[in-house]
């Protein structure tokens, strides 16, 4: 009796009650949820050909919106938490056509415009993919404030979100009027050499114009150069053309090589490659050497087949 009398007064103690969830852990258990459903979805989808795997990456795409109702309920629960924003962004991000998603569309339209300048940069910092109709919204903002690094910041995220929208190329003109130094010039540089902007050799040529930084130089140079080169291709057997387009292209590679490949490694070796691909890889020049075994494998070389037709057919599979 005296040995089971301390476990019987230890029973007779009040459990203690267990809090509930925080919003933020609310939040955080629905994410973790979702990635997890996102995986089974994608082992399956990888089992799946055809039809049904095209049926299971619509069921992929179309989770966030299953998610959107609890976790837009998180955010309208709490509005003074700082959850409710991280939840409406979230929404925004990963919910693509659901009727949430306009609801909370416009919670983000009012959090971006009333944010202050460098809580709103940090925090698109974290997200992406949130589309134009956002993007439209934060390129708004930075035309109506004043000159600061924090607007710089807001059309750098812009330029790197999204350089080929609309939005984005009107974000790649103000930032290199307004801030010919912010960081994110040379990102616009790589977006510009795609191809894919507007005016990109006006705009790098002014990027050249007014810019100090030896970097942002040679990355406008090199973008200038893939420009150049890239109208090689279009130009078919108009071969004196063809190599007047060519040798330009090839003075900007040259330059980035020579003038910015010493202090700028990565410049150097893409105009190498780049000039590389310019030698090799037009019509009316010889075809680089290939060696590999044919389905009978049996060795053999690209040469050997030299004076007759031949059809390179490139492929691979993922």
């Amino acid at each position: 009796m005296l040995l089971a009398s301390p476990v019987l007064r230890a029973d007779d103690k009040p459990k203690e009650d267990k809090k509930p969830p925080t919003p933020q852990e609310q939040f955080s258990a629905l994410v973790k949820d979702y990635s997890s459903e996102q995986a089974k979805i994608l082992a399956e989808y990888r089992k799946l050909k055809g039809a049904e795997q095209q049926k299971q990456l619509q069921k992929y795409f179309a989770l966030g919106g299953e998610f959107a109702g609890k976790i837009y309920k998180i955010a309208e629960d709490n509005p003074k938490d700082p959850v409710a924003v991280e939840a409406l962004f979230w929404i925004v991000q990963n919910d693509r056509s659901s009727p949430v998603r306009t609801k909370a569309l416009e919670k983000v339209k009012a959090v971006i415009n009333e944010m202050p300048l460098d809580a709103l940069a940090k925090r698109l910092k974290t997200v992406f993919g949130l589309g134009p109709d956002v993007m439209d919204v934060v390129f708004e903002r930075a035309k109506k404030e004043k000159k600061s690094d924090e607007v710089g910041d807001l059309l750098g995220w812009l330029v790197q979100s999204g350089s080929y929208l609309p939005v984005g190329q009107k974000a790649i003109d103000l930032l290199v009027d307004q801030y010919p130094e912010h960081p994110a010039i040379e990102n616009a540089c790589q977006s510009l050499g795609q191809g894919r902007v507007k005016n990109a050799v006006e705009t790098l040529n002014k990027i050249l114009e007014h810019s100090t930084k030896p970097k942002v130089k040679g990355s406008a140079t090199l973008a200038l150069g893939q420009l150049t080169a890239a109208k090689v291709d279009g130009l078919g057997d108009k071969l004196a053309e063809a190599e007047k387009v060519a040798a330009e292209a090839e003075t900007y590679f040259t330059k980035a090589i020579d003038q910015y490949g010493k202090d700028f490694p990565a410049i150097k070796t893409a105009a190498e490659q780049n000039l590389k691909l310019l030698h090799f890889n037009r019509v009316g020049l010889t075809v680089p050497e290939i060696s590999a075994a044919d389905l009978d494998k049996k060795e053999f070389k690209l040469s050997d087949y030299r004076g007759k037709v031949v059809l390179l057919d490139f492929w691979g599979n993922w």
